[in-house]
């Protein structure tokens, strides 16, 4: 199967509903994410989105029952993210194996990969695990929102305890203001330096953004001060080795949703120019790996 990443810190985040959520209900946060991220050749954007869309077709096809969310970057390098959920490596593993002994699957699949390879310039799998005691908040309606914030830490060496000690005092800090907001941290145990974490939010608007900002005013700040001792931010520029939050939009023609996922909100997630598919999946490693 094709696999198309954290430090909480300054701005909210968001907590990532699996892709398999029921209308307007929220989804518990998946155990694991597969992410197969494709580098876009300058100029090719626009044809690879078109060619994209034939592995919902193919999967759709295949009746395919492991679903998908494709994005792609609105900041940051030219890339489309692609984001499977699972609850576990065995659960991924199994449906790597499956995808591989569907003979028909597999030689569609292949031939939409060779085809991609000419419009990237670099493809990583990565898988991560979500770290619930470094999350806050509760989950999304996924299908209602229209972008990932997606915001990469890199902890150095040997600095993973002050690191989670930071974290714990940005948690304590939103609690005693109770923020309004909430984020899904996941660790990157393959496909990427260790010490990666991705922390994902969900954006139903950019408007969100910016009264996240406001939101984070004096009266958090001084909370954060007093919880940390004044300890905070010396233990974030102890442990913290870079940072770099993007944005990314959802992209429904390149997406494997299911049924109920395009329910809640079909209008978006099946416009006229797209062709509308059922629940499905994304292989697990394009040709490549098939996993920021």
């Amino acid at each position: 199967m094709r696999i198309k990443i954290v430090l909480v810190v300054v701005v909210c985040l968001f907590v990532f509903a699996t892709v398999s959520a029921i209308a307007q209900e929220a989804s518990p946060v998946p155990k694991v994410l597969q992410i197969f991220r494709e580098e876009v050749k300058p100029g090719k954007a626009i044809a690879h989105a078109q060619h994209e869309a034939g592995w919902p077709r193919a999967f759709a096809k295949a009746n395919w029952q492991t679903h998908y969310l494709a994005l792609t970057s609105i900041t940051g390098p030219s890339e489309a993210w692609y984001i499977t959920p699972f609850e576990s490596l065995e659960a991924w593993e199994k449906d790597s194996r499956a995808s591989d002994a569907n003979e028909a699957l597999s030689t569609e699949l292949a031939a939409l990969s060779a085809a991609d390879g000419e419009m990237l310039s670099s493809v990583r799998s990565i898988v991560a695990v979500h770290r619930p005691e470094l999350s806050y908040g509760p989950p999304a309606v996924i299908p209602k929102m229209r972008y990932f914030g997606v915001m990469t830490t890199r902890v150095k060496p040997g600095q993973m305890s002050a690191f989670i000690e930071a974290t714990n005092y940005l948690l304590d800090a939103h609690k005693k203001v109770d923020m309004k907001e909430s984020w899904a941290t996941f660790e990157v145990v393959a496909g990427g330096p260790s010490g990666t974490f991705l922390t994902i939010f969900p954006v139903e608007s950019l408007k969100d953004v910016d009264a996240n900002r406001e939101m984070h005013n004096k009266a958090y700040r001084d909370a954060v001060a007093e919880v940390g001792r004044g300890r905070w931010g010396q233990l974030v520029g102890e442990s913290v080795q870079m940072q770099e939050t993007n944005y990314f939009s959802f992209s429904p023609k390149m997406s494997f949703v299911s049924k109920e996922f395009i329910a809640a909100d079909p209008g978006f997630w099946t416009p006229k120019e797209a062709v509308a598919v059922s629940p499905g999946k994304k292989p697990k490693g394009k040709a490549v790996a098939q996993t920021q």
